[in-house]
Formats: structure tokens, sequence, C-alpha cells
């Protein structure tokens, strides 16, 4: 006969699927809440923190490396042109490609979001040594690849679709 403490709750506790997707959608609705405070998305945040990383890289190497459509891609770069923290520039041999820039406007914006981004990481990490870190990095690298998740991917593909409070 089965033991009770096999099904409901504590199946859901015992369940890393479950797990991590509670963990999931509670670290991206703070992290939402996050960088809202500096009037940014979490997608607005991805795209300027790959340009800065990227520096150079045309939008659609960009937009593919973070698994956003190319049509998405498009409005969140407007979105960010706009608001004077992202610049587009003609490419030097491909007049059809753009090339991406933080604005100093937003480098200066990226790094105040990063810096609340590392207290977070670091509130996320409480407890752990850094060597667990590593080793809780590692597995979820390996259950990514179970799921053939590319680990630059957009948890919403760009979409800004996030969850909301239950």
């Amino acid at each position: 006969m089965a033991d009770s403490n096999d099904s409901g709750p504590n199946q859901l506790r015992n369940s890393v699927g479950f797990s991590l997707s509670q963990l999931g959608l509670e670290t991206a609705r703070q992290f939402g809440d996050i960088v809202s405070t500096f009037g940014l998305e979490p997608r607005h945040f991805a795209v300027m923190h790959e340009v800065r990383r990227r520096e150079g890289q045309a939008q659609q190497a960009i937009a593919d490396h973070l698994a956003i459509p190319a049509s998405t891609m498009v409005a969140i770069v407007d979105h960010l042109e706009e608001k004077g923290l992202v610049e587009r520039r003609p490419h030097l041999t491909d007049r059809r490609t753009r090339i991406l820039r933080l604005t100093a406007r937003g480098d200066s914006l990226l790094s105040e979001t990063l810096d609340a981004a590392q207290r977070q990481e670091a509130r996320i990490c409480l407890g752990l040594e850094p060597h667990e870190r590593d080793e809780l990095l590692d597995m979820l690298s390996r259950i990514a690849h179970n799921l053939d998740l590319p680990t630059s991917a957009l948890p919403d593909r760009g979409s800004g679709q996030r969850p909301r409070d239950l």
C-alpha cells in the first residue's frame, strides 16, 4: 500500500520539475519587480546586457542568441531606442544590417540595474558555499540540456509576459 506521504503536497515537494517551476516563477517575478524600478522589463534588461556583451554585433545576431523572434526584437529595440538607451548604427559593409550599441545613458542604467540584480543573486544564493553554487549551476545546465533549452534563450522569448502576483 502506498504511503500517504507519496501523494499530494509531499509528492510535489519531491518533484524536480515542480520545484524548478515554483522557483522559476518566483525568481522571475522578483526580478521583474527589480528591473521595473529602473523603468525596464526583463526583456529590455536582457537585450541591453547582450548588447554590452556583444558590442558591435548586428541586431539579428543578438536576437538569435537570445532566441527572440525578429519582429519582437524590432519592437524591443524600438522601445529602447525611444528611451535613449540603445542606438542602431549602420553596418560598415552591409547597408541592410544594423549594429546595436548602448548609449551612455543606457550603459549607466544597465550598470545600476546589474548592481541590483547582483544583490538579488546574492540573496538567492544565501547559505550556499561558492562550490555549491557552481554545482547547482552545473546541474541546472544539465537539466536545460535534457530539455533542449538553449542556455541564452529568454524564458518568454522576449514576449514581455511575466508571472503576475498569485
